[in-house]
């Protein structure tokens, strides 16, 4: 930079971690942020991490990779799915009809004066699918630690990531585990106590000190 008198590096915005680069969000704490961009899919209540993105990109693009994932996982396409506005472009929309796939496509344009019960019933299922996934980026990264991520590559940096979102599904994995033993052994009454107990184990992990980076 200094020999050839230029002020810009590609892909270079930290020597510590260079595959860092600002991604601006149009969000209300900031309005630039430093980190990876997720693309995640629940299915049962497990989360799997689809796309993982040191860049900025379109979301709306990543709706055919987790649906080319699911089948390739559990050799089928899945029978419905509910996902962002952002998802529901023009081709997108093609795409998952094409693929007989049912999902809460709201009418592109005005929206109707009245909805039958129908339609609102499919808009209050897609609002708590959506619910659950931000609930996901949010406990992943307030519990299991997602947004101190200090890794110096990115190949390390996405397994920490991984990892993350791991320890979530085994804690969810346990609690199922502990409520099938309660219900099989006729302990339902220990139960809510054991589950706080359980619960309150996520407020003792230790917590690091200081955030180097945070996950969009």
């Amino acid at each position: 930079m200094f020999e050839q008198n230029v002020r810009r590096c590609a892909d270079r915005i930290s020597i510590y971690q260079p595959h860092l680069r600002p991604i601006v969000r149009v969000k209300a704490k900031v309005t630039v942020e430093f980190g990876a961009k997720i693309g995640a899919s629940i299915v049962s209540g497990y989360t799997y991490v689809d796309h993982v993105s040191w860049d900025a990109y379109n979301e709306s693009s990543d709706l055919g990779m987790p649906l080319e994932l699911y089948k390739k996982r559990f050799g089928m396409l899945p029978k419905e799915i509910q996902a962002d506005k952002i998802y529901l472009g023009k081709e997108n929309r093609k795409h998952i009809k094409s693929c007989h796939i049912n999902c809460y496509n709201r009418p592109l344009g005005r929206p109707p004066k009245e909805e039958n019960d129908t339609h609102a019933e499919d808009k209050k299922r897609a609002i708590d699918g959506r619910n659950e996934i931000e609930g996901t980026f949010g406990t992943t990264k307030r519990v299991y630690r997602a947004n101190d991520i200090r890794a110096k590559l990115d190949q390390t940096a996405d397994t920490w990531i991984g990892a993350c979102f791991f320890a979530k599904n085994i804690m969810k994995f346990l609690r199922g585990l502990l409520c099938l033993i309660f219900e099989k052994s006729s302990l339902k009454t220990f139960q809510k106590r054991i589950m706080s107990i359980f619960d309150s184990m996520e407020a003792v992990l230790p917590t690091p000190q200081g955030c180097m980076k945070e996950i969009n």
